[in-house]
């Protein structure tokens, strides 16, 4: 049986390919996205789904942080899209070892349960 973490990681994954609303899209303008509008995007899409938000990006962060050298391609791309490059992300990137604890519990979902589809090792 596949855990629902699983099961909502893989969802949470399609849905965060589309901007809400859709006339939001626009292809040939921006063509790049920020550390912050994706952490703000997912944090939507995880309140809306019955979970804090704000305390599961923040745990993906100190969860990558804690992952010195990733050997799996999805940790890599979580350690690229979860590491701090500008002062945007402070909301989520400011924090201490005790505010690391709170979002783990405050959040059952983890980011790392996903890659069973990504990596077989």
């Amino acid at each position: 049986m596949v855990p629902w973490t699983q099961i909502f990681a893989q969802a949470l994954g399609f849905r965060m390919n589309w901007d809400t609303p859709p006339d939001t899209f626009h292809p040939y303008r921006n063509h790049f996205i920020h550390r912050r509008t994706v952490y703000s995007h997912t944090e939507e899409l995880l309140d809306k789904n019955g979970l804090n938000g704000f305390h599961c990006v923040r745990r993906a962060i100190c969860e990558m942080e804690m992952i010195a050298e990733p050997r799996k391609m999805y940790h890599k791309l979580l350690k690229m899209v979860f590491r701090q490059q500008s002062s945007d992300t402070d909301r989520w990137h400011n924090k201490t070892a005790e505010d690391c604890k709170l979002s783990q519990l405050s959040c059952p979902f983890s980011f790392l349960d996903v890659s069973l589809y990504t990596d077989t090792v």
